[in-house]
C-alpha cells in the first residue's frame, strides 16, 4: 500500500481526485464538502479491507471515499481517499490493528507519516557545516555557462563569478549552487574537460569562503572533483538515474539532491505528459528512496526536488507547487527551484529578465507549501520576502 497526503484547495481538484477513485457519482458532492479535513489517499486495498477501513472510519467519525462497486463485491481492489481529522485517523487506524486483509500494517505506516508532517526535516550534519530547516534556506545560483536561460554568459570569466559568490554571501544565500552545463530545455552536454575548466577558479574561491556550496551536475568526475574543493551537497538533475553519484556523496559524506526529472534536458520538453502527475511524482520519490537506501546512503541525506521546468507542462509545474505539501510525508528536506522558469513567462507573458515579481510569488508559496530550500537567482529579494513570510508564518512580527 503506498499512503500519499492529498493537498487539494479547489473543488475541480477534489472531484478529479475522487473520480480517479471511481466513486458513486451520486457521492461525489457529499465527499467534496469534506475537502478542508485531512485527506490521505490509500492505493491497493483489496475490496474487503476497504470495506472494512470505510465501516471503522465512519464509526469515528470519519469517511472514506473507495470505488462504488466495493459494497458489491464486483471489484477485487479499490483505492481509498480517507477524510477526516488526524486524531479520527490515528483511532482508525488504531482500531485496525486486529484486522485481517493487510490492515494491521496500515497503523505502523499511518503513525510513521503523520509523524514525519508534524515535525521539520531533520538537520543534516555536513563535514564544513549544518543544514538546519527551522527557517528557509536560499541557495543561489551561479551559472559559469554560455548558455543558461537566465544567466547564460554573465559570469564565464573568473572574475565576474567571483564577484557575484561574495555578492549572493553577502545578500544572504545559505548555498552557493554552482554549474558549468546548462540544463535549459534543449541542451547539449558539456565536455568533463570543460567544465572543469571553467569551474577550477570558482572551487578555489568557494575553498576561501565561510558559505556551504553544491556542485549542479550529472557527471560523477565534476562531482568528484567539487568534493575534493569542499562541495557539501551533490545537485544532480538526472533524476537519480546514476547511481554512482549518490554513492560519490556518501563517499564523502555530503547531501544529495534527488531531482524528479521526465527524460533529459535535451529532449525533456517535447511533449511531456503524465496520466496523474502528483501522484506519478509521489510514486517516483518513493520508488527512488527505496533504491538509495537500498544501497546504503543514508536517507536522512537526501533532498528532494520536484524539478520544475524538467519535463513538465504549465499545469504541472503550478500543480507540483500547489500541492508541494504532499511531498512532505517523506520528512526530507524540499528544494525547489521556479526562479526565473519559463512557465512563470508562459503564465503572464513575460520575458526572462522580468519575472522577478512572479518568482518571489512562487517562492512565497512554496515556502508556505513545505519548501525549505530555495533556489533563486534574485538572492537579495528572496531571502527579504522568505524572512517576512517566516515572520507572519511564526507570529514573530513584533512592532
Amino acid at each position: 500500500m503506498l499512503l500519499r497526503p492529498l493537498v487539494v484547495i479547489s473543488r475541480e481538484e477534489c472531484e478529479e481526485e475522487l473520480r480517479r477513485v471511481e466513486v458513486d457519482h451520486s457521492c461525489i458532492d457529499v465527499f467534496i464538502e469534506k475537502r478542508d479535513s485531512f485527506l490521505l489517499k490509500i492505493t491497493g486495498l483489496s475490496t474487503p479491507a476497504a470495506n472494512i477501513l470505510k465501516q471503522i472510519a465512519i464509526s469515528f467519525g470519519a469517511d472514506v471515499a473507495v470505488h462504488r462497486e466495493v459494497i458489491t463485491g464486483k471489484v477485487d481492489c479499490s483505492d481509498a481517499i480517507f477524510m477526516g481529522t488526524k486524531r479520527q485517523l490515528r483511532r482508525t487506524v488504531l482500531a485496525l490493528s486486529s484486522q485481517p486483509f493487510g490492515l494491521a500494517g496500515l497503523e505502523r505506516q499511518v503513525v510513521e507519516l503523520l509523524s514525519r508532517l508534524d515535525k521539520l526535516p531533520a538537520a543534516i550534519d555536513l563535514p564544513l557545516g549544518r543544514l538546519t530547516f527551522d527557517r528557509p534556506l536560499i541557495m543561489g545560483v551561479l551559472n559559469v555557462t554560455p548558455d543558461s536561460f537566465s544567466d547564460g554568459g554573465l559570469f564565464l570569466e573568473p572574475d565576474a563569478a567571483r564577484r557575484r559568490i561574495d555578492e549572493m554571501i553577502e545578500q544572504g544565500a545559505d548555498i552557493v549552487d554552482v554549474g558549468a552545463e546548462s540544463t535549459r530545455p534543449g541542451s547539449d552536454p558539456v565536455p568533463v574537460s570543460e567544465q572543469l575548466r571553467r569551474l577550477s577558479s570558482i572551487f578555489d574561491h568557494l575553498q576561501t569562503r565561510h558559505v556551504l556550496w553544491s556542485i549542479d551536475t550529472t557527471n560523477p568526475d565534476v562531482a568528484r572533483a567539487a568534493l575534493d574543493k569542499g562541495a557539501s551537497i551533490v545537485n544532480n538533475v538526472s533524476g537519480g538515474t546514476n547511481p554512482a553519484l549518490w554513492q560519490l556523496a556518501g563517499e564523502y559524506c555530503a547531501a544529495f539532491v534527488l531531482m524528479h526529472i521526465q527524460g533529459t534536458p535535451k529532449i525533456m520538453q517535447q511533449d511531456p505528459h503524465y496520466d496523474d502527475f502528483n501522484a506519478e511524482l509521489f510514486r517516483f520519490f518513493s520508488t527512488k528512496l527505496e533504491e538509495i537506501q537500498a544501497s546504503d546512503f543514508p536517507r536522512d541525506r537526501v533532498i528532494i526536488d520536484p524539478g520544475i521546468g524538467f519535463g513538465k507542462r504549465v499545469h504541472d509545474n503550478t500543480a507540483a507547487i500547489r500541492r508541494l505539501g504532499e511531498l512532505r510525508a517523506f520528512g526530507l528536506p524540499i528544494l525547489l527551484g521556479a526562479s526565473r522558469k519559463s512557465f512563470l513567462g508562459k503564465l503572464l507573458g513575460l520575458e526572462v529578465n522580468d519575472r522577478l515579481e512572479a518568482s518571489l510569488a512562487s517562492a512565497v508559496l512554496a515556502f508556505a507549501g513545505g519548501a525549505n530550500i530555495l533556489r533563486v537567482h534574485d538572492v537579495s529579494q528572496t531571502r527579504k520576502a522568505m524572512d517576512a513570510a517566516a515572520a507572519i508564518r511564526s507570529a514573530n512580527g513584533e512592532e
